[in-house]
């Protein structure tokens, strides 16, 4: 019997016990199916990701409708009016201008979380405060740098290169192929563990086949989850048990 890769997604979905064909699928189809699924993965992730980029680049031209004229020379912040310290923030990103030192990395640090990031030019350099990677800039390092040339800077975001876009899609799409290949792996372990158990006549290469497209309703599920920044908790775990259990399904009538 000959099965299409369409017909063995749709008994991913709904009919495990016919995954048992797919010993017989080609490498090359393997292959296709392994790009096909990490397509599947990778789409949602990417539109997530490319609102939050447009997002991101919308609240920067906000940002930059607030930063006060000032220019850096000499090593040091030199604001055009003496009108004190404050903190702007949006939904992405938290501004703070700083020439008073009223406000220290730490305060920006306590106020960044999740997908928010802080910018400030605070009185003795600049200051990123991104989650786990916070950056400090020297004023040794801007001299010249004023508010004119800061908004150009932001202003140019908005000319987003569809290249760009398209990497992303790209690291985004081959990461997804490493990470369904080493799951796929712990999976056929798993499976052929369980083929050992209970005595049943597949190779480790078929079971390979089998296991790849048993994993393919948990694979979707999750990353469509994830993808809407739903993280539940044991995601590998459960996605084996499903994967393993969708594979014993597939292999339960195989006789020697």
């Amino acid at each position: 019997m000959v099965i299409s890769l369409f017909q063995l997604f749709k008994a991913s979905l709904s009919r495990p016990e016919q995954l048992v064909e797919a010993r017989n699928v080609k490498t090359r189809k393997t292959i296709f199916y392994i790009l096909f699924l990490s397509f599947v993965i990778t789409l949602p992730v990417w539109i997530e990701t490319t609102r939050t980029l447009n997002e991101f680049i919308q609240d920067g031209q906000e940002i930059a409708e607030n930063i006060p004229a000032f220019k850096i020379e000499n090593d040091e912040l030199v604001p055009e009016e003496q009108d004190g310290s404050f903190i702007y923030q949006t939904d992405s990103i938290i501004f703070a201008f700083d020439p008073n030192e009223k406000i220290s990395p730490s305060d920006m640090d306590r106020r960044v979380f999740n997908d928010t990031i802080g910018f400030s030019l605070l009185e003795k350099n600049l200051y990123l405060s991104i989650p786990f990677y916070p950056m400090e800039i020297p004023y040794s390092q801007l001299n010249g740098l004023n508010d004119v040339t800061m908004k150009e800077i932001i202003s140019n975001m908005q000319d987003t290169n569809p290249l760009i876009l398209l990497l992303t899609f790209v690291l985004l799409w081959i990461s997804s192929v490493i990470l369904i290949v080493i799951y796929n792996f712990l999976y056929t372990v798993f499976g052929n563990l369980v083929a050992a158990i209970t005595r049943k006549p597949i190779r480790f290469k078929e079971t390979w086949k089998v296991v790849l497209f048993a994993s393919t309703l948990p694979t979707v599920l999750f990353a469509g989850l994830n993808a809407f920044n739903i993280q539940p908790l044991f995601q590998i775990e459960i996605q084996l048990i499903i994967t393993v259990f969708f594979y014993y399904k597939a292999i339960k009538n195989l006789s020697r």
